[in-house]
């Protein structure tokens, strides 16, 4: 099977088990645009945005591949449908908040975002 991204306004219970297991300790927002990759239909990543009306720009408030699924291009993939979409709908960039991750593992975070266009001074991915 491939890897299958979804924009979901919601998560639907099939895939709750395994997005706890993403989440670990995290909770979900009310209200999101969720992204949620699948492979053989379970959750491996899981990433939301959120747009509040004061700021222009949308905010990932969240990114994270289950630690078995690491360093396989899904983080990538999901980052690139996100900025993909963002850029469709109108904004050049999508601001970061990499204290979502734990202490120990922000480092990485800003690394990997670092790679794929954020730039760590101004808290913005770049959506080109």
């Amino acid at each position: 099977m491939r890897l299958t991204v979804h924009r979901l306004a919601h998560i639907p219970e099939q895939y709750c088990h395994h997005v706890n297991l993403i989440l670990q300790g995290h909770k979900l927002p009310e209200q999101a645009m969720f992204y949620l990759a699948t492979f053989n239909d379970k959750a491996v990543a899981l990433a939301w945005l959120q747009h509040h009306k004061a700021q222009q720009t949308p905010q990932l408030n969240f990114i994270a591949v289950r630690d078995i699924t690491r360093r396989r291009g899904i983080g990538q993939e999901l980052l690139r449908q996100i900025k993909q979409d963002a850029h469709a709908n109108g904004h050049p960039h999508i601001s970061c908040h990499i204290q979502q991750a734990p202490g120990v593992q922000q480092n990485d975070l800003v690394a990997f975002l670092t790679s794929q266009g954020f730039n760590a001074q101004t808290t913005l991915l770049s959506c080109h």
